[in-house]
Formats: C-alpha cells, sequence, structure tokens
C-alpha cells in the first residue's frame, strides 16, 4: 500500500474509530432524528413495501442464498479466487460488524425498536456495502460488454443505497449507524482489493514466467 493510500486509509480508520466512540455516548446524533422523520413521511406508491423487501435480503437465510447464487455464477466461469471472496468477505464483515456492536454498545433507536440487539454499526448495511462493492470492482474486471457492467454496477449501487435507507426507514437504525457502516464496509474493502490485485498479478505473470523459461 502506497504511502498516500496508507494515509488515507489511517484517516477513514481514525474517522470510524471518532464516529464509534461519540455513539457509544450517545443514543443519536444530531440530525439523526430529522432524516429518520423525513425519511419515514415518504408516502410513494410501494414505497414501504420496497424498504421491507431490500431490507429483508439482509437476513440470514436470504443473504446465504444470494452468496450462494453469485459463487455458483462465478464457479461456472472457473473464478475460485473470486469465489472464495465472495463467500470470506460477507462472512468477515459480519464477525468485525458484531465485534462493534458489543464494543460500542448502542441502543436501537425508539422506544420500542423494530427489533432487538445493538445499533451501531448496521450489519445489513455492512453487509450490503462489501457485497455489493466486491462486485462493483469485479465487474469490469470479469465481464467484457460494457453496458452489462454498468448495470451490474448500477445495480450494486442500488442494492447497497437502498440497504441502509430501509434500515432507517424502519426504525430499525439511526443514519450514522448507517454512516459507521459506510466507513467500515471500505475499511474492509481496500484491503482485500489490494490483495486481489496482487494475487492477480502473481497468476498472470506465472504464464510468463514459463515461457521465459522455456524460451
Amino acid at each position: 500500500m502506497r504511502r498516500l493510500h496508507l494515509g488515507i486509509y489511517t484517516l477513514f480508520l481514525a474517522l470510524f474509530g471518532l464516529l464509534g466512540y461519540f455513539a457509544h455516548r450517545f443514543p443519536s446524533f444530531t440530525g439523526d432524528n430529522a432524516f429518520s422523520q423525513w425519511l419515514q413521511g415518504i408516502s410513494l406508491p410501494l414505497f414501504s413495501q420496497t424498504m421491507e423487501v431490500v431490507s429483508s435480503l439482509g437476513e440470514t437465510v436470504p443473504m446465504i442464498v444470494t452468496v450462494a447464487i453469485i459463487a455458483a455464477v462465478l464457479l461456472l466461469f472457473r473464478r475460485r479466487l473470486e469465489v472464495a471472496l465472495v463467500i470470506a468477505l460477507p462472512a468477515i464483515g459480519g464477525l468485525v460488524n458484531y465485534s462493534f456492536k458489543l464494543l460500542v454498545d448502542r441502543p436501537r433507536p425508539g422506544d420500542e425498536p423494530l427489533s432487538g440487539g445493538l445499533s451501531f454499526p448496521s450489519g445489513h448495511t455492512t453487509y450490503a456495502i462489501v457485497l455489493s462493492g466486491l462486485i462493483f470492482y469485479l465487474a469490469p474486471r470479469l465481464l467484457k460488454h460494457r453496458g452489462l457492467t454498468l448495470l451490474v454496477q448500477g445495480l450494486a449501487v442500488l442494492f447497497f443505497t437502498l440497504t441502509g435507507l430501509s434500515r432507517v426507514y424502519l426504525g430499525a437504525h439511526q443514519a450514522s449507524d448507517i454512516l459507521g457502516s459506510l466507513l467500515l464496509g471500505g475499511l474492509l474493502l481496500i484491503p482485500v482489493i489490494i490483495l486481489y490485485e496482487r494475487k492477480t498479478r502473481q497468476i498472470n505473470a506465472e504464464p510468463e514466467v514459463q515461457d521465459a523459461r522455456t524460451a
């Protein structure tokens, strides 16, 4: 990791730590309630149903099914390294997210929250960000058709955006919880992408080395 990249990564790590510290001390931040009220006041047709469906995709069973389908498609094209990342990254993200939930110990919003448990950061959103971010990154490297690449990337952005909004809309999280997940997801993605690029360079270099030896 270059010095500039390391500096940026350290900055975002510090921001996440600072956000987690204040989330531990305060059940909500200035603007959290206002954003929640604005979002929950939206009355567009099918908006509520959309939020519920998108949020449900972050539950355990749909999450496992989604990852399994993506991994199966990649396996058909013999992309074993990508399969390992698609399976491992959401699992690691879930463990790290849960660890920070216990550490920060922030209650969910409201006197009668939608579900039990802790609030910061949002597990649904962290999962959506690491999976969508990985797909967004891999799409132009695995797909040769530009239109298909843009479609996949657009769906990836839409998925993690709607997931974050749905958790606030349903009263399960504050907006600051979603921001924490965004930072955490980025912190998890960056080293994985760096390692992936190094590994793919090694794999691509192996045939060249073999050709040079046999020349």
